[in-house]
């Protein structure tokens, strides 16, 4: 069961990832980042700091589209981690079964609005998280599951 559907452009961070296995019991994580599916440096890393017991998967958006099937009928909670918006929205469009989605980190860049501590969302992240919100699923910025839960859908 997916429990969990994150974007944070640090995909696998430490403590944050740490926190969310724990919290919600989760067996396995699905990393969803494009470049980092080809990239077998990336993949070895992640690998490495992934939470011991916790299996990880590294996809496309395509991969995971191909493989969803198969996903839903796994008995284990699954968090699914994307890269940024694009990914998550292309994701989406093909699984329309994700009902909200957690704003956990993207990264301050040039011309781009902050919308929390960690939240900076430009003109392009800006537009594929407003077609998210269009296609009814609820965007929220956490960084942990102890921190208060910020509403983003009312924001953008």
């Amino acid at each position: 069961m997916i429990k969990l559907v994150r974007i944070d452009h640090r995909l696998l961070h430490g403590q944050v990832v740490f926190s969310w296995t724990k919290s919600l019991g989760i067996s396995r994580i699905i990393v969803v980042d494009n470049a980092t599916a080809k990239d077998e440096f990336k993949k070895i890393s992640l690998n490495l700091s992934k939470p011991v017991g916790v299996t990880l998967n590294i996809f496309s958006v395509e991969q995971l589209l191909s493989k969803i099937e198969k996903v839903e009928k796994l008995s284990e909670n699954i968090m699914l981690v994307f890269g940024g918006t694009k990914e998550t929205l292309e994701f989406c469009k093909g699984y329309p079964q994700i009902t909200e989605i957690n704003y956990g980190g993207i990264a301050n860049k040039r011309n781009s609005k902050k919308y929390s501590n960690a939240i900076f969302l430009n003109d392009d992240e800006l537009e594929e998280s407003k077609q998210l919100k269009q296609m009814g699923i609820t965007l929220y910025m956490q960084q942990v599951p102890t921190s208060k839960k910020e509403d983003l859908t009312s924001k953008i």
